[in-house]
This record gives structure tokens, sequence and C-alpha cells, in this order.
């Protein structure tokens, strides 16, 4: 929990300084770029965050690496994390980073978990009625969860709807426990 605190603050401020200085754009490219390489690279996210290398040797890497591929700022940032041994959040900062750029942009994230995996038209019909409903661009992900039996739920932000067939099954089972019980 704390460290998603401190991961939002870094976060809000490379929004801020990128957006002050006209590189919002540039600067959410490559770290979407950067973040991409994380995850397919978990030693790459070790060697970053936990690895044997010094603040000093770190530093040097990420210059030799970076200075002539990146903007200044994305340089400056990942420098001002390893300075405060912070690159272990680096994930964590990343994902916030991009959640802030999508809230700033009005994009609405839905994340869409069903039971089995929807075919191509069933997304595209389930995302037409939302597209409908929202009236704001959105960015959606999709999940399975065997759990759910049959049917989906939908988080949009913080509200979830819950059309799973496991849902429906338990509020049956409740409904009848407590007309017994009376």
């Amino acid at each position: 929990m704390r460290n998603t605190v401190i991961a939002r603050r870094y976060a809000r401020a490379l929004l801020n300084l990128a957006s002050e200085q006209q590189a919002l754009d540039t600067v959410r490219s490559e770290m979407r770029e950067l973040h991409a390489l994380l995850r397919a690279s978990p030693e790459l996210t070790w060697l970053l965050g936990r690895g044997p290398l010094g603040i000093e040797t770190r530093s040097e890497h990420i210059r030799r690496l970076l200075a002539a591929r990146v903007h200044p700022l994305t340089l400056r940032f990942l420098l001002f994390l390893n300075g405060r041994r912070r690159l272990a959040l680096l994930d964590t900062v990343l994902t916030i980073f991009e959640e802030l750029c999508d809230h700033q942009d009005g994009v609405v994230r839905v994340q869409i978990t069903a039971a089995h995996t929807l075919s191509a038209a069933q997304l595209t019909a389930l995302q037409g009625k939302l597209a409908a409903q929202l009236q704001r661009p959105m960015k959606t992900q999709v999940a399975v969860d065997a759990q759910l039996i049959g049917g989906f739920k939908l988080q949009i932000g913080d509200d979830v709807q819950d059309y799973s067939l496991a849902t429906q099954l338990q509020l049956l089972k409740q409904s009848w426990l407590g007309a017994n019980v009376n």
C-alpha cells in the first residue's frame, strides 16, 4: 500500500513535468516502451530494482543506454528514481502514469472478466454497448475466470457490475436460506 502511494506521487510528478514541458506524448510513448520491455524481461526488472549494481554504476548504465535515445525528461526521471533507490517501483510507477494519462485524456478503463473466452463478435457487441452507454473513449482489458460459471463482470472505474451466473446462484441461495429462516 505504501509503495503504491509513493509510486502514485512519482507518476503524478512525471505527468505534471511532462505536461509543463509540452513533452507528454513523447514521454508517454517512451514510458510505454519501457514498461513493455520491463514486462518482457523480469531479469531487467530485477537488475534495475534489486540487482547487485550500486547507484552510481546503475546510473552510468542508464545514461549510456538511454541518453541518445530518449527525451531528457525521461532520462532525468529514471536517474532520479535510481538516486532515490526507487527503481524497484518502476513497474508500478509506469502503470499508474498510464492510468493518470488516460484519466487526463478522458479515457475510461473497463475490465471485462468473462467465464469463458469471448468471441470477437461478442466482444465487439459488448464494447459497442459500453461505448454507447459511456459516451467516452475507453480502453478495455479482457480476462477469463471460469469460477464465474457463466456470464461476465464489468469493472468501470470503481463501479463493478456483476452479470455472472455464480453471483446469481449465490443470490438465489441466500434468498432461499432467508425464506426458510422466517
